[in-house]
């Protein structure tokens, strides 16, 4: 599992470094950035405005005699709780958006390593993948979003728990989120269904929680994190295209 991590990490790095020996790859790098930049201001707008109101949501739940010992940790936990969903949302939504883009960038990086001419454009084809796309990203955020609701309630029990566990639960559900983003660029177009591509993933479990580790790692670094998802689906075509190679 350990080594898994380890050279998912390094896939990130690989995907880098074949984008700048290709430097006109990056154009499907930077369409994206444009929209993720969008969604950064929106999200950040969004959770600073609704940090008051749940906090005082959750001060009413409490009585008031613990009110005042116990609203520190009420406002961290709802701080922690809104940024953890937030990052979440983020993550998942900024996949979708960049979705059609990888795809595009991962069937080139894919031509140029295997030689084999790719299928003529479709705009029907990308129209249909782009639906698809939207429809599992959603049903993959209101996963992740039940999940971390789950969390805030357990946290608004246990309070000194609470926000280290979102904070646990939010990393590990944003390097889901991004691995299955960026391996998707080149699923989809292998035609697996959702219930295939969450199999692949837990399949190749390490390498590719690796690989989205670092990416919802760099989509916390101002500037980087408007192509971050680019690396990432850079670097999961050429492990995807390593691991189908070894399988032959």
């Amino acid at each position: 599992m350990a080594g898994g991590l380890v050279r998912g990490a390094t896939d990130v790095a690989r995907g880098f470094h074949y984008l700048m020996a290709h430097p006109r790859l990056w154009g499907w790098v930077v369409a994206p950035a444009i929209l993720t930049l969008i969604l950064i201001i929106a999200i950040i707008a969004g959770v600073l405005a609704l940090i008051a109101p749940a906090v005082a949501w959750v001060a009413v739940l409490v009585p008031d005699f613990l009110e005042g010992w116990v609203g520190g940790v009420l406002r961290l936990l709802v701080v922690v709780g809104l940024a953890s969903a937030g990052f979440v949302v983020y993550v998942s939504v900024s996949g979708m958006l960049a979705g059609p883009f990888c795809e595009l960038l991962s069937e080139s990086i894919e031509e140029r390593v295997t030689g084999k001419k790719p299928p003529p454009f479709s705009p029907i084809a990308f129209v249909r993948g782009l639906v698809i796309g939207i429809v599992h990203s959603i049903r993959r955020l209101g996963v992740y979003l039940a999940t971390l609701a789950l969390v805030f309630v357990l946290g608004a029990a246990l309070p000194v728990v609470g926000p280290a566990a979102a904070m646990v639960v939010g990393a590990y559900l944003a390097a889901r989120a991004s691995a299955y983003d960026c391996y998707d660029a080149v699923l989809a177009r292998r035609g697996l269904s959702y219930r295939d591509k969450g199999a692949y993933l837990r399949a190749h479990r390490g390498r590719t929680v690796g690989l989205g580790a670092v990416v919802a790692g760099l989509l916390l670094v101002p500037g980087v994190n408007l192509v971050a998802l680019g690396l990432g689906a850079a670097g999961a075509t050429l492990a995807a295209l390593d691991l189908e190679s070894r399988a032959r």
